[in-house]
């Protein structure tokens, strides 16, 4: 089975029907599909009607991103909590009545309070038949406490977050191996959010993708990389993604 896949926006504002076209021929079977309620990044169309583009391109989901905009109420417990918990188990029914396997999730820093309520949203995905993955934002060790607290939440590996604070090669993948499930792979400068094409920036893939293999790693390699000056054209883009995903991991 194709294990590339890729995050469908990628910078480049075109009208969904085109953008999901462009990508199935560049070769790709698979993309990764965000709430369309925190960026405009589908010309405003909704999460089904971003599955409709999906399914006339013959294309499968490899995940679906959960709604940002609640992830900070997380860490409360009373103020805005159970309505972010409640947005969270929507978005799951959501993407299991469309198939989809892995939602992936973001999470302000990781306290008591934000394992309860993670705890409760995986349970409800696993009951679903999904499984919720956390993303690091932060540090070298980000989920130590919620892992050894929750068994059924599960891991999506950023490089590009990962650089940010010291992992230039995989290292939090080998620590969450055993969780990890997914991966948003793009390079960086190592100081900014930046999501360069990956081997455009300082991140070493190579030393990556070793990991993966001797980690036993099963999931999807998905390219999470945005336009930059160095590319124009969104088939380019698309294309040169495919071709270093499959030189470095295939």
């Amino acid at each position: 089975m194709d294990r590339f896949s890729v995050y469908a926006y990628c910078g480049f504002d075109l009208p969904a029907d085109e953008r999901f076209q462009r990508v199935k021929e560049a070769g790709f079977t698979k993309v990764g599909v965000w709430c369309h309620s925190d960026f405009n990044t589908y010309s405003g169309i909704t999460e089904y009607e971003q599955f409709k583009f999906v399914k006339e391109q013959g294309l499968a989901v490899s995940y679906a991103h959960a709604p940002i905009g609640q992830t900070a109420y997380l860490s409360n417990k009373y103020y805005g909590a159970k309505e972010a918990v409640k947005t969270h188990k929507l978005y799951v029914k959501c993407a299991a009545e469309q198939g989809v396997k892995i939602v992936v999730m973001h999470l302000p820093e990781v306290t008591p309070v934000v394992i309860d309520h993670v705890a409760e949203i995986a349970e409800f995905a696993s009951d679903m038949g999904v499984k919720v993955a956390v993303e690091n934002l932060t540090g070298k060790t980000p989920f130590d406490e919620l892992f050894r607290a929750v068994e059924n939440v599960y891991f999506c590996y950023d490089s590009c977050h990962a650089l940010m604070f010291g992992d230039a090669d995989g290292e939090m993948a080998t620590r969450y191996m055993d969780r990890l499930v997914t991966t948003h792979l793009s390079d960086g400068d190592g100081k900014s959010d930046c999501h360069y094409m990956i081997g455009d920036g300082v991140f070493d893939f190579s030393a990556l993708a070793k990991r993966l293999k001797e980690g036993g790693y099963q999931g999807d390699f998905v390219l999470e990389a945005f336009r930059s000056a160095e590319y124009a054209d969104i088939s380019e883009f698309l294309s040169t993604g495919k071709a270093r995903l499959e030189r470095i991991f295939g």
